[in-house]
């Protein structure tokens, strides 16, 4: 109910209390709006901050949405990553399924090395898988001997089995002497491509200490060979290579004697450039075993290096990958002909944490226009480089594949992380104290410093290649990121350098695929084009296998003299001898390939 207010009129006189009550509804009147104004200013400041809350909501809940979309994007890159890492795995698993064949003289000659073979393929295979923890070999049998013997006694045949069965057969197999100083190798090779080849790894191992008939394959002239018309068109012992290339069967021949050198030498004629032949001198039947040991490690490695050439992120093979158009040019330029440019050029240094941090230049540049070159993934240029007023001479590479990613700029800088991180770590190996050995040298470690230049075309387009200093010498490869280790040329100094690198980074990153020259002044080695394992995938590119890779190196790796000085751990993963039987054989030997 409306509160009642006294009634003034001009006819009316006002009393003090009319007063006093106009005074009251007055005070009253002010203390409302005062009250209003208070109320408005405090619902005006809660506007502000419920305003200020959703706008920090809305912030918070963006950037926890972005977290989250990186969160998803990481992982499927992980999860990517891991799959393919698996895949290659068991591509490198499967590269390790071997077929080896011995193709063998059977004549009286040869017994012995028939002899060593019977008795020496257990300890073999059992050095091989040693090297190899998922060797999956069959053994295969073809003994020849000559064309005037009975059809039935001509040749010795076992497909493809185990070692078991394989060393009963071998024990069976009888020598016999021909008529003259040539035998059917022919009739042998000719079996051979009979055989059931299955393996991703196909070798055959030819032993002989005669040639073939026919005068195309000696010079011993009539009276030494019965059949010396025999295959006088070569066209019998052409179509027998052409098969073997088909099958891809990896050759290689024990060479005992010049008289097979002719033969040999028509075989590769006959390979039309399509497979190599690899002639090796054995001297001795005591090498056959060791022989075997290096053509199959050899053989599993070039096999692994091929897959691992194959960038993960793509399920192209590298044959049918679509390439530059290039003509190759061997001689270095002209230089006073070739244009110089002024290039932006990144610069990788690496910190205590081994992690990379960029540093940007200009360069003075000369770049050969047609490269020199070629690797299984990179183009190679001539180059001049001139950097604070001195000209030196470079090499830059730039990947030959044309194709969506496979030229991008992260690419090249996971070159650069590789590099950079392992020249900081053999910095580190080499300011250790001095290794007192009294049979092996331990030797300083360096590596090419690479750096990522951009390159401006025609028509505004830019390219990416790296850039090195240009090192004269032989490059030698020493391993690879799949555990293989060139037992022809032991760098010991180099299989401790990886090992201790796993220790150093406390199990967090291994140094692995280390090539370069060895300097020749028995101090040092300069290396290029390393690669890193990491417990961190997304670092250092597709050729890092993560967990996966350091446990197939520690599969291989046999601690030498320098990983105990050095006072290494043993790792889970390690064979449980130290070495092999054949390990001695390859230690400070020449190579014994005289041919290819």
């Amino acid at each position: 109910m409306a509160e009642k207010y006294p009634q003034i009129t001009h006819t009316t006189k006002p009393s003090s209390d009319d007063i006093d009550d106009l005074q009251r509804m007055l005070d009253e009147l002010k203390r409302n709006q005062r009250k209003n104004i208070r109320e408005n200013i405090c619902l005006n400041e809660l506007r502000k901050q419920i305003n200020v809350l959703q706008e920090e909501s809305r912030d918070k809940l963006a950037a926890t949405e972005e977290e989250l979309f990186h969160a998803r994007k990481d992982l499927d890159y992980v999860s990517k990553r891991t799959k393919e890492i698996n895949d290659v795995i068991k591509a490198l698993n499967k590269a390790e399924s071997v077929d080896l064949c011995f193709l063998m003289d059977c004549t009286n000659s040869m017994k012995k090395y028939i002899e060593e073979v019977k008795n020496r393929i257990f300890e073999t295979i059992q050095s091989l898988k040693l090297r190899f923890s998922h060797l999956n070999i069959r053994l295969a049998f073809v003994g020849y001997r000559d064309l005037n013997l009975p059809a039935d006694e001509q040749f010795s045949i076992l497909d493809f089995t185990n070692e078991k069965e394989f060393h009963s057969f071998v024990s069976m197999v009888k020598c016999a002497n021909g008529g003259d100083r040539c035998e059917d190798v022919l009739g042998g090779l000719q079996k051979i491509t009979n055989l059931t080849w299955e393996q991703s790894v196909r070798i055959l191992i030819h032993i002989g200490d005669a040639p073939s008939h026919g005068e195309r394959y000696h010079d011993m002239g009539r009276r030494k060979d019965s059949y010396f018309t025999h295959d006088s068109d070569g066209s019998h012992g052409y179509s027998i290579i052409q098969e073997l290339i088909e099958l891809q069967v990896k050759y290689f021949f024990g060479r005992l004697t010049s008289y097979t050198d002719k033969m040999i030498e028509q075989f590769c004629n006959y390979t039309d450039k399509k497979m190599t032949i690899e002639q090796v001198q054995l001297e001795d039947f005591t090498n056959l075993l060791p022989f075997i040991v290096r053509t199959v490690t050899q053989s599993i490695s070039y096999t692994s290096t091929l897959l691992l050439k194959n960038p993960l992120n793509d399920n192209q093979s590298l044959k049918t990958r679509t390439c530059r158009y290039v003509t190759f040019d061997e001689d270095e330029p002209i230089w006073s002909s070739i244009t110089e440019k002024t290039l932006n050029v990144i610069k990788y240094t690496c910190n205590k944490q081994l992690r990379c941090e960029e540093v940007k230049q200009r360069w003075d540049i000369k770049i050969a226009e047609n490269p020199f070159a070629e690797g299984a993934m990179r183009l190679a240029y001539y180059g001049l480089s001139r950097y604070k007023g001195t000209w030196e001479k470079v090499v830059l590479k730039e990947f030959k594949h044309i194709g969506p990613g496979l030229n991008l700029k992260e690419r090249y800088l996971d070159l650069l992380d590789c590099q950079t991180v392992a020249a900081y770590l053999a910095q580190k190996f080499n300011e250790l104290p001095p290794i007192k050995t009294s049979t092996v040298l331990v030797k300083k470690i360096k590596f090419i410093m690479t750096k990522l230049v951009f390159d401006y075309l025609n028509g505004g387009k830019y390219r990416n290649l790296t850039i090195e200093k240009f090192i004269e010498g032989s490059y030698k490869k020493f391993s690879n990121n799949a555990g293989y280790v060139n037992y022809n040329d032991p760098a010991l100094t180099l299989e401790a350098y990886s090992h201790w690198t796993y220790e150093y980074t406390k199990g967090e990153m291994i140094v692995v695929d280390l090539q370069g020259i060895d300097m020749g002044d028995n101090e040092s080695y300069l290396l290029t084009d390393p690669c890193i394992h990491s417990t961190d995938i997304m670092q250092f590119g597709c050729s890092n296998l993560g967990k996966a890779g350091m446990k197939r190196f520690f599969q291989t790796h046999i601690c030498n003299v320098i990983c105990l000085a050095l006072k290494l751990n043993k790792h889970k993963d390690q064979p449980e001898i130290r070495s092999t039987k054949y390990d001695s054989y390859f230690v400070n030997k020449p190579n014994h390939t005289v041919s290819t």
